[in-house]
């Protein structure tokens, strides 16, 4: 008999580990089924020994070992992903079965495939991670000659981008004399691709390079020498379950830990990272231009109609509606790009036009509104920072009482848009029209084959846009800048740079304020003073890099919010906590927010990670989220 030490594989998992005893040995690594109260579940060996030399122990416990059931399928994971599980500890605040569940594609945790067992020596010496910033055919040149360099060395290249679209064109870009090399896995695969795809990982007669999106990101070989991450920017990086791994910081300790050489790619990387390469922590490949020049020309509108008097308003300026006519004349399409949401709110003055703003992050506010005893009060909340201000009453620039809050959605764009071109076919993709990837190539191939067709999308159809396309337009940048996140002028600056990449003729962004400089930044294509102008920002404002945010969320009745509060409080007060109320909080329904600001040089912080660990599974904790409300 054996006593066997098991890690559940569950999501989010908040136990160590589990004990039991068998009559069989199972070696450390090895993936089994074991039983937790009613159900069965997947759990990763982490010791074994004989009962007669845990005999003492086993009859001072106060509890009974259950007994694991006959195993059948026996699978084993990579001593690499083990020892970056034991890493990844020190940097989250999570268990090594969540970090395992995070890492692991869900076919390898149900044994429905096998990762291949390399062998797995750490590493001792130094490591490079470069950047490249440029458009999509100025990275992959660096890409492919990066993965020949690779080549001619005998070493592997794994590949890795955001979603399942990029991996197709990702294959088309560098499949050229090396089509018998690439391996390609994605989500959206079938479980038989899937398997043919881990079969051909295991052919180790000849260096490969494999593509693939984060959910197999870390598929090993013992010959990857490099790894290449691009739309390094990219928010699908970040996962959205506990413990909210961060692929590409998991990618870089594993690059650390096995000797392999990074390169984030993107047309607008993270701030963060163009820090470090300005710090020399980071090397640069190639040369970083200072403006990204673009064959699309670039055009403001300000689209004030009859200073927005009329209750209702015409959605597109004149000289843009002139535009998709003549575009629809022309039989050449046209891409509008919509905001995210059903509605994206503004707080306008109805006689003067004026915008409510963010003083700090020029973003516009929202208006929400709460109930309290039976008395409504209005707030004005910044997207960005979460900050909440009493609404004001009238216009700070006229005095008008006439505040409206506007929205210019996408559900709001197509409904004008098939009323006032009814004989310009509109294809709509979102979440609620592509909901799974067959469905959204269908959406892209019949826009393309139209002649003469508007495309209107969210930020979800970028990866799909391969061949650009003649006309695009902005029908709201106010809208557009109203991103959720502290991170809204990057993503704005991002998102325009974008488009203009995927635009060949030009592009329109329509706004109801003056342009600023982020436009113009925009317009220029100026990466340089775009990235020191945020970096003097954020080192203001003590957010990341300079900063490290340790983000926590907690909810129930506001007596229950108000409890928990005090309980943080007490156990983070070294740390100096900052609390504030969640926008929609209500007495009977209150979601409370505690941010710890930690100064770079300070994390990760072994003390404040283990009181971390201690806090009660229903408060959700966050290492630097894309949002703080």
């Amino acid at each position: 008999m054996f006593v066997i030490e098991v890690i559940p594989l569950v999501r989010g998992a908040q136990i160590e580990s589990l004990t039991y005893y068998s009559a069989a040995n199972y070696t450390p690594g090895t993936i089994i089924s074991v039983p937790i109260r009613s159900n069965t579940k997947r759990a990763l060996v982490i010791g074994s020994s004989p009962v007669s030399t845990a005999k003492t122990a086993l009859r001072a416990a106060t509890f009974t070992l259950k007994k694991l059931p006959p195993q059948t399928v026996h699978a084993r994971i990579p001593a690499l992903i083990m020892a970056l599980a034991d890493a990844l500890t020190k940097q989250l605040p999570a268990e090594r079965g969540a970090i395992l569940f995070s890492l692991l594609p869900k076919e390898i945790i149900t044994g429905e495939c096998v990762l291949l067992d390399t062998p797995f020596n750490p590493n001792e010496g130094p490591v490079q991670t470069a950047i490249v910033h440029g458009t999509y055919e100025d990275r992959f040149r660096a890409y492919r000659s990066r993965i020949r360099e690779t080549f001619a060395h005998r070493g592997s290249v794994l590949f890795v981008v955001p979603t399942a679209a990029d991996v197709e064109r990702a294959r088309a870009y560098l499949e050229k004399g090396i089509e018998n090399r690439i391996i390609t896995f994605s989500s959206a695969y079938t479980k038989r691709k899937l398997k043919l795809s881990y079969e051909q990982s295991a052919d180790l007669s000849h260096a490969k390079l494999i593509i693939t999106t984060a959910t197999h990101a870390f598929i090993d070989r013992h010959d990857i020498t490099e790894i290449i991450i691009d739309q390094s920017r990219s928010r699908a990086y970040k996962l959205r379950t506990r413990p909210y791994l961060d692929i590409r910081d998991a990618l870089k300790v594993s690059a650390k830990l096995a000797g392999r050489n990074v390169l984030l790619g993107d047309l607008v990387p993270r701030t963060e990272d163009e820090y470090l390469r300005r710090e020399d922590i980071y090397a640069t490949e190639e040369e970083v231009p200072n403006r990204i020049s673009f064959n699309s020309d670039f055009t403001v509108v300000t689209h004030l109609p009859d200073k927005l008097k009329s209750e209702t308003f015409s959605l597109l300026a004149p000289e843009m509606a002139a535009a998709l006519r003549a575009a629809a004349a022309e039989r050449t399409n046209t891409f509008i790009y919509a905001a995210r949401r059903g509605i994206a709110p503004v707080v306008a003055c109805m006689d003067c036009g004026y915008i409510f703003r963010c003083p700090e992050s020029g973003a516009p506010y929202s208006l929400f509104k709460t109930v309290k005893n039976g008395e409504e009060k209005r707030w004005f909340v910044a997207s960005a920072s979460g900050k909440r201000i009493k609404a004001a009453d009238t216009c700070e620039l006229c005095g008008s009482w006439r505040l409206r809050e506007r929205g210019i959605g996408i559900q709001q764009i197509e409904e004008y848009l098939r009323s006032e071109f009814p004989n310009i076919p509109v294809y709509t993709f979102d979440h609620t029209t592509a909901t799974t990837y067959r469905k959204a190539k269908k959406i892209i191939g019949d826009f393309y084959e139209s002649k003469g067709a508007i495309l209107l999308g969210t930020a979800m159809v970028m990866p799909y846009i391969e061949t650009p396309i003649p006309y695009s337009m902005i029908t709201s940048l106010d809208a557009a800048r109203a991103i959720p996140t502290w991170r809204s002028d990057e993503e704005l600056f991002s998102l325009l740079l974008s488009i203009r990449e995927k635009t060949s003729h030009m592009m329109y962004v329509q706004t109801r304020t003056e342009p600023d400089d982020l436009l113009r930044l925009a317009e220029t294509g100026n990466l340089e003073q775009f990235y020191t102008e945020e970096l003097a920002l954020r080192k203001q404002l003590s957010y990341p890099p300079f900063f490290t945010f340790i983000h926590l969320t907690f909810m129930g009745t506001a007596a229950t919010v108000s409890a928990t509060e005090a309980e943080l409080t007490t156990h983070l007060e070294k740390w100096q906590p900052r609390f504030y109320h969640a926008p929609t909080t209500t007495s009977e329904h209150a979601t409370k927010y505690g941010l710890l600001r930690i100064p770079r040089t300070l994390w990760p912080d072994e003390e404040l990670m283990t009181t971390l660990r201690t806090l009660p599974p229903y408060v959700r904790i966050e290492i630097n989220p894309d949002r703080l409300v």
